[in-house]
């Protein structure tokens, strides 16, 4: 586990919540029987090692250009280059009930949007990888921060909400849901992602609060950073061990407020339930294509549902 705290949160709340089976096997978690939750140390930094190993195999062929015999990983030629060509992006899909059907729909509105945006011809081309994370957010804890950072969350999360509540994901007045996003690495500029984006990830008709202007958020990898470590810490940004509210969207930003048993029991139930073996019904990668291009609407995303 990730620190003894963390661990007594879990132990309290899978055992008072008649989840103790979940519980012997993050305990009991073994070379020979790894438990793969988030909320064991070392199946987290295998799982952030599992999305690293499938951003790096987008990277073989662009690594490719240096020469292999006489490549300085650590030099400003590579790092300079390597960092100037690929952005984070991350995307935001809804606010779910904690409940596996629920999130099991919204992951699948996901996949289907991007095999739209797939199909769709255009004169693009580029990769995008990364993986899905579950947050839970309570609302009503959100927007009685104060801190400063937390207006954009806020904003954010109202309008996912009413979007969420429009679409039947999540119940009017709950306070409490899960948050589906997604962080990834590519090779596309801006100009790309707007392209062939377009306003798929619009929310009722507008971009989300802060975000770029194709509705996800767009941003450069750390210049000042060797590409290595930008790499590898992109690769564990939705690998989280909460038992707390995040009220921004800085990793260090906790809240104080604890997740009720029940709720920090649903979560990692949740995972337990969707991320199948090595964690692969979370983590994605998709090619977008060249050809005559076209922009996918948001409202031709909802038609095929």
């Amino acid at each position: 586990m990730s620190g003894y705290h963390v661990r007594q949160r879990v132990q309290n709340a899978l055992t008072h919540t008649g989840n103790s089976a979940l519980w012997r096997k993050i305990k009991e978690c073994s070379r020979s029987s790894r438990c793969q939750s988030l909320w064991c140390g070392h199946c987290r930094n295998s799982a952030a090692k599992a999305v690293e190993a499938q951003i790096r195999k987008r990277l073989i062929d662009e690594e490719a250009m240096f020469d292999s015999a006489s490549l300085d990983r650590s030099s400003s030629e590579f790092n300079d280059h390597m960092n100037s060509k690929h952005l984070h992006a991350s995307g935001y899909v809804g606010v779910f009930s904690l409940d596996q059907a629920a999130v099991l729909a919204g992951l699948e509105f996901d996949r289907k949007r991007w095999k739209k945006l797939k199909e769709r011809k255009t004169d693009r081309a580029f990769w995008i990888a990364g993986n899905y994370e579950m947050e839970l957010v309570n609302y009503r804890f959100l927007v009685s921060s104060h801190n400063a950072e937390s207006v954009k969350k806020q904003k954010q999360i109202g309008q996912l909400l009413s979007y969420s509540h429009d679409m039947g994901w999540i119940s009017q007045g709950d306070n409490v849901g899960v948050l589906l996003h997604w962080h990834a690495v590519t090779n596309a500029t801006e100009d790309d992602l707007v392209d062939v984006l377009g306003d798929a990830y619009w929310i009722n008709n507008e971009r989300l609060f802060k975000t770029s202007a194709p509705g996800v958020y767009v941003q450069n990898l750390h210049q000042d950073k060797l590409f290595d470590v930008n790499i590898s810490k992109m690769a564990s940004y939705a690998v989280k061990s909460a038992t707390r509210y995040k009220h921004s969207f800085i990793g260090s930003d906790v809240g104080n407020e604890l997740m009720l048993q029940s709720e920090l029991a649903g979560l990692i139930g949740l995972y337990d339930q969707i991320q199948k073996r090595n964690w692969r019904a979370l983590m994605f990668t998709h090619t977008v294509g060249s050809g005559q291009k076209t922009v996918l609407s948001n409202k031709e995303t909802h038609s095929s549902n």
